[in-house]
Order: structure tokens, then sequence, then C-alpha cells
């Protein structure tokens, strides 16, 4: 059966159709939506039925073939931990997961779902194991399961973001070393230490692609839309617009990655025996001009572009528009790991 990974951004969507076939999954249908009015995350208010009724509209024109989806939580929606218990077997764990969920969630267990998933063996301590513990307030799922339906969709599974980016793109079990993945969102960016296929570390930064176009909006004087256009077309590119964008965008970057360094110095003193060896960036704002050059000068990693199209197949008649995708790649992560999601059972 056919699955839709819709990622819903703040100013849009970006979803995939994709279905296992084989073994394999393959891309059958993709649309990508943008809107700067709408605020479905950067409003204390947003305007749900504006945001419904696009969603709807986007969805019937580019003609997917189920209502069924899967969609993300933003980071700020939920909260995420990985703590470390004393080695037991799933049912024993999801007996006493309650107690430890009361232990670390700072919110009422009456007032959220919440889910865990064993990590495989701490590799620095033998006697004990890790655990993902994932919690959301009701009120969030059901804003998102309400907008889905008024949309004409079916939600068949809301999940943290990191998740599904680990997915699309996290190292697997067999290699040696660990990755950071930059997910730079419109409103915050995610980084995540990826190792042996787990999510291993989360930090969130309330830095995003918003803030990079409110910085070019207040140094050139645009207003916001014509901001967004100068953002995207120059970026960090030093060597255009007598690199006045780059200069407006630059601080404000520096921000994200001195939260990178702090992460991967955080991580590998309590982990000295794992090593990280790249960064991956991805998000909408990956996309902007000179931000892997950048990155990659900044920082003692090798940095790449998200491809999450690497163990995807497509159907023939998209195979020419192929390089397109893997261009846009970094655009398409989240919505990739959420139907991915669909093969794995999570």
């Amino acid at each position: 059966m056919p699955i839709i990974g819709l990622d819903l951004g703040s100013h849009g969507f970006r979803a995939v159709e994709m279905e296992e076939q084989r073994g394999g999954m393959i891309l059958r249908k993709f649309g990508y939506y943008e809107d700067v009015k709408l605020n479905l995350q950067t409003s204390a208010q947003p305007d749900l039925d504006a945001y419904s009724a696009a969603l709807k509209n986007f969805v019937s024109e580019t003609g997917f073939t189920t209502p069924d989806v899967i969609v993300p939580l933003s980071e700020s929606e939920v909260f995420t931990r990985v703590i470390q218990l004393p080695h037991m077997n799933e049912k024993e764990l999801r007996s006493s997961i309650t107690f430890e969920a009361e232990q670390y969630i700072p919110i009422p267990l009456s007032e959220i779902n919440f889910d865990f998933q064993i990590l495989d063996p701490d590799p620095t301590n033998k006697d004990k194991m890790n655990v993902l513990i994932v919690a959301a307030k009701h009120t969030v799922l059901n804003k998102y399961i309400g907008l889905l339906k008024k949309a004409g969709l079916k939600p068949k599974a809301l999940e943290p973001e990191t998740l599904s980016v680990n997915r699309a793109l996290g190292d697997t079990a067999k290699d040696p070393s660990a990755s950071i993945i930059l997910n730079v969102g419109t409103l915050d960016s995610q980084i995540i230490v990826s190792y042996r296929g787990f999510v291993r570390f989360t930090r969130s930064v309330t830095v995003g692609g918003d803030a990079f176009t409110k910085a070019v909006q207040q140094a050139l004087g645009f207003d916001f839309s014509q901001a967004e256009e100068y953002k995207k077309t120059y970026g960090l590119d030093a060597k255009q617009a007598d690199g006045k964008v780059y200069n407006a965008i630059k601080p404000i970057f520096d921000q994200v990655l001195a939260e990178v360094k702090r992460s991967k110095i955080f991580y590998t003193t309590h982990n000295p025996d794992v090593m990280i060896g790249r960064l991956i960036i991805c998000g909408g704002s990956a996309l902007m001009p000179g931000i892997l050059f950048y990155a990659a000068n900044n920082l003692d990693l090798e940095v790449e572009m998200a491809n999450p199209w690497e163990n995807v197949q497509f159907i023939k008649a998209l195979e020419p528009q192929k390089d397109k995708l893997i261009e846009m790649g970094p655009l398409y992560t989240t919505a990739v790991g959420l139907a991915l999601k669909d093969k794995n059972n999570g």
C-alpha cells in the first residue's frame, strides 16, 4: 500500500508518495509548495483553516493516490531524551517505563502520549542499555490530526522530526564512526548525533531560515518576500551581491555552527570511544549557495549535502527528474524519512 510522507513546514509542505516493492521503497509522486503567508508555527494563533485549505489543494494538485500520511512533530512540540537503564528485555521495560518516564518527562503523564525505543547496548558501558523516550502533549497531537482530517487525509502516524531525518540519513549499524546531521528548518535547527543507526543526542537551536531572511531584510531594507528570494539566490556566497547577503547571514549561521561544535565536544567527551567523522546538512535552507563550503571551512569535519534518495527507487516516469530530485534532496529529507517509516515499521 502506498504511503505519503508529509513534511508540514511553517510556510508550506514537502511530500513524497512511496510504496514498498520487492523489499525496497519506490517513489511514485512528490510535491513541494511554499507560501510565506502560511504560518503554522510562526504565529501564536496560526490560521489552521487557511493552512488545511492550502494543504487540501496541494494534495489534490499533486495527485496522490492515497489519503494515508505520516507527519513529523517539530522539536519544540515534543520531548525526547536518551536515558541509561540496567539491561532488561522489552517486556520488563514496558512494565517499568511509566515510572521511568515520570522521572524524566517534565509534563504530567495524563497530558501526553509517550513511547520508547530500545537502542543498541551502550558501547561505553556493557551493563547498561540506552533507551530513547519520546513524548508529545495530547493538544499538539489533536491539532495535527484535526488539520489533516480537514484536508481529507488520514494520519497513520506522527513522530518527532529527528527520527524521520535520522531514518533517511543516519549511519547504519556497520558504520565505524558517528555523524552529525544539521537540519536547518524555518524557525529552528536540529543537531542530531547518529551512531550505529540510532539517534544518540539531539539539540535544538532557535535559529533557522526565517532568521537568515530577517537578517537580509534588515540589512538591505527589503520586505520579507524579497529578502527570502535574495537568501535563496545568494546565500553564503561571499562573491555575490557585493557580499551584502553573505555579511547579513554569516553571523546568524555562525551561531548554529557554534552549537554544532559544542554538541560534538559534549558527545565525544561523554563517549570517548566514538569518533564523529562528518556533518550532513539538510532542510530548506541547506540549499543556500555557499553553505557547504562555509561549513566545511569552519568545522573540523567532512561536510556533505543530504541525499535521502540513496535507498529509494524511482518509477520509470520519474527517472528523468532523478538528478533534480537529488539536488533538492535536503528539502525532501524529512518527507522521505517519514515514508520509510512505513517500510521499517518505525
